[in-house]
């Protein structure tokens, strides 16, 4: 697994306080940006503001990450809650796990750490992951389309994606 971080919001600490501030001041947001207040300040306003839960002016700011080599698994789990989360997924459907198109002749997967520390174990979970990727080619060669032949990849295959957060 790999992550990297593309962007963010830039001045964040200074978007969230004139969230914070534009909800309690008589004056305009256009007016709190030019206030010259320290990072201690604005740090003191907002804990104030987010223990009393008044949340969404935390929502003005975003990260957006670039993932890699994840379990479709950890996908299903991270896409249940999706309030403030954005997803550009790799597709099975566009995307060929064929073997001839891998590196090492295996679609990517995840090995379990637990599996991965059983020697017995792991030989018969990479024994599992070749007859998958055997089917898995010879429904493509049977014409099955790959968004139908994706069905027999196993929850540990890997997939890449784009996320942003709010």
């Amino acid at each position: 697994m790999e992550i990297k971080l593309i962007s963010k919001t830039p001045n964040y600490l200074k978007t969230c306080w004139t969230a914070a501030r534009t909800c309690y001041s008589a004056d305009s947001p256009i007016e709190l940006l030019t206030e010259e207040k320290t990072e201690e300040e604005m740090l003191r306003l907002l804990t104030r503001i987010m223990t009393s839960k008044h949340l969404s002016v935390v929502e003005h700011c975003s990260m957006t990450f670039a993932v890699k080599d994840v379990s479709r698994t950890l996908l299903a789990q991270y896409s249940r809650h999706r309030i403030g989360v954005s997803l550009s997924v790799q597709s099975q459907r566009y995307v060929s796990e064929q073997s001839a198109k891998q590196t090492d002749g295996l679609f990517g997967h995840v090995v379990p750490q637990t599996v991965a520390e059983n020697a017995e174990a792991y030989a018969r979970y990479m024994a599992c992951m070749q007859e998958i990727q055997k089917t898995y080619d010879e429904l493509l060669a049977l014409g099955v389309a790959k968004q139908d032949a994706r069905f027999v990849l196993p929850g540990g295959a890997c997939t890449n994606f784009v996320t942003t957060l709010n």
